[in-house]
């Protein structure tokens, strides 16, 4: 509760407020739950006081020094805070519908959860500002300033940042749907993951930022600048608008492990795009394609999965069904589908999930025949089989869309350092033929996948070389990686079906040289 003293204080107005806080400079005023709504505290000197779940709606703070003052759970909905200073005030789930804060200083903030939505924020500073989790839905943000803050899992639906400054600011997670980011600055932004649907970009700079897994369908990037951009896995549709846009060079997949972009093209680091080469290059990839999400909550048994899929598309034979990708969450997969934009996508996943359920049944009955095994021991079956999940990172049917097998992995334990050593030096002759028969191997894969898989081994051997690199997490990691780079390369030479044929000669190798290192297999496959 508020400090009866101080509250009286307070209600003799601003002179007599504002000399009192000059001469007890060291007291925190506590003005914290109670109710202060539509007073005029305009030009009041407010630095550090604690206004903490007090009610503040529609009151005047035009031009105050609330400077580090404590605003957590206030209610300042149109509120006047015009040209108020709120450098480092903190704002933990404070709301401020609809409030007006023009011209204010907000750097350095925290505003967890604050809710923002609807408030006019033009030429609003919030740079280094801590917007986690906020609502700006639908705020007016022209010309506002957001360098290097945090708006990762935002909400910023309809939000206008016209001309606005996000350079270095993390939204990722964010939803930017429908906002607008006209002519807005975004370069080194972090966009990872967000919900960019209908979005406008247009002029917009975004050179170097993170789009990686964002999605950019019905979004209008009309004459934006992508160089230096990473797009690993985002999700781009016909609806996506490229036109015009500039870029020179963009990087295709990201390093987790390096924390960096990479993939770039064009390859050469001293070439660049050709102009317009960058907008038709992806709109042949966009081009007709929308996607469908398949959620398997009980596991995936992989040889029914596939067979159910070539299956589906025999019988859609002129429909272009595609497996784009899949992902782990918890103990659920996803698989994700590529169609054409007029496909019945309901049809599609109804279809697939009874032609997978029938496939499973019977599949199931020749396990049990064929090894004898009882129900708990079928269980135990298919969450083997699920563990290829790490082993196929990203499929497609059409050799143009690019591949990336740089994500995360599983751990690799049971071998020391020492031993591994110990191991190379041993076997340093087969090490050699086994790497030779994959170099083969990769040269007949599509040009992505060769392309990583001849990387993977370049560093491979460089780490081999190299004992103070001849960790056993690091190793294990590229051989998981050369694992899903032979799988996806097979898929994409010969479709679904062909799936567990082509893939054994390759990953037979990769899992021997695993051996001769001093890995075991449950190690490389994860």
């Amino acid at each position: 509760m508020a400090n009866k003293e101080h509250l009286a204080i307070l209600r003799q107005g601003l002179e007599v407020w504002n000399e009192w806080r000059i001469e007890h400079s060291r007291i925190i005023p506590d003005l914290s739950d109670t109710n202060l709504a539509g007073v005029n505290l305009s030009e009041f000197d407010l630095e550090d006081v604690d206004f903490s779940k007090t009610c503040l709606r529609k009151a005047n703070l035009s031009n105050t020094d609330l400077t580090i003052a404590m605003l957590h759970h206030a209610d300042l909905s149109n509120a006047d805070l015009s040209g108020a200073n709120l450098e480092s005030a903190r704002l933990l789930d404070a709301n401020l519908d609809h409030a007006k804060l023009s011209n204010s200083r907000l750097n350095n903030s925290s505003l967890f959860k604050v809710n923002l939505r609807g408030a006019e924020l033009r030429n609003a500073d919030f740079s280094n500002a801590s917007l986690c989790q906020a609502n700006l839905a639908c705020a007016n943000l022209l010309y506002a300033c957001f360098h290097n803050a945090d708006l990762s899992f935002a909400t910023l639906r309809f939000a206008n940042f016209y001309r606005a400054n996000l350079s270095q600011a993390d939204m990722s997670n964010a939803d930017l749907s429908n906002a607008h980011f006209f002519q807005a600055e975004l370069e080194g932004a972090n966009l990872s993951d967000a919900n960019l649907r209908e979005a406008d970009f247009r002029k917009a700079n975004l050179s170097e930022v993170a789009l990686c897994s964002a999605r950019v369908l019905d979004a209008d990037f009309t004459q934006a600048t992508f160089t230096g951009a990473c797009i690993a896995d985002w999700q781009i549709g016909s609806s996506t608008i490229l036109k015009g846009v500039k870029c020179d060079y963009i990087f295709r997949t990201y390093d987790y492990d390096k924390k960096r972009f990479s993939g770039r093209l064009p390859a050469d680091s001293e070439s660049a795009f050709a102009l317009d080469e960058f907008t038709k290059r992806f709109r042949i990839i966009a081009s007709a394609l929308e996607t469908i999400d398949i959620t398997f909550t009980k596991g995936i048994d992989w040889q029914a999965f596939f067979q159910s899929f070539q299956d589906l598309r025999n019988s859609r034979p002129d429909e272009a069904i595609s497996i784009q990708g899949m992902e782990r969450k918890g103990d659920a997969f996803i698989m994700r589908l590529e169609v054409e934009a007029e496909a019945d996508k309901a049809a599609i996943e109804t279809e697939l999930k009874q032609r997978y359920t029938h496939q499973l049944a019977a599949l199931e009955a020749q396990y049990q025949e064929r090894l004898r095994l009882q129900s708990d021991e079928i269980a135990y079956y298919r969450q083997t089989q699920s563990s290829l999940l790490h082993i196929v990172q990203t499929m497609a049917e059409k050799d143009s869309i690019s591949q990336t097998f740089h994500g995360p992995v599983g751990n690799v334990a049971g071998t020391n350092q020492g031993q591994m050593t110990a191991y190379i030096n041993q076997n340093n002759e087969a090490i050699s033929q086994l790497i030779a028969a994959l170099r083969a191997s990769a040269h007949t894969f599509p040009t992505a996948q060769k392309d990583d898989v001849l990387m993977e081994l370049d560093d491979l051997e460089g780490d081999l070389s190299k004992p103070e690199k001849q960790e056993p997490k690091r190793i294990g990691k590229r051989l998981q990686r050369l694992l899903a780079a032979g799988t996806a390369a097979a898929t994409l030479a010969g479709g679904a079906a062909t799936f567990a044929g082509d893939v054994n000669d390759f990953t037979a190798n990769v899992l021997d040289l695993g051996e001769k290192i001093g890995l075991s297999r449950d190690a490389i496959q994860p």
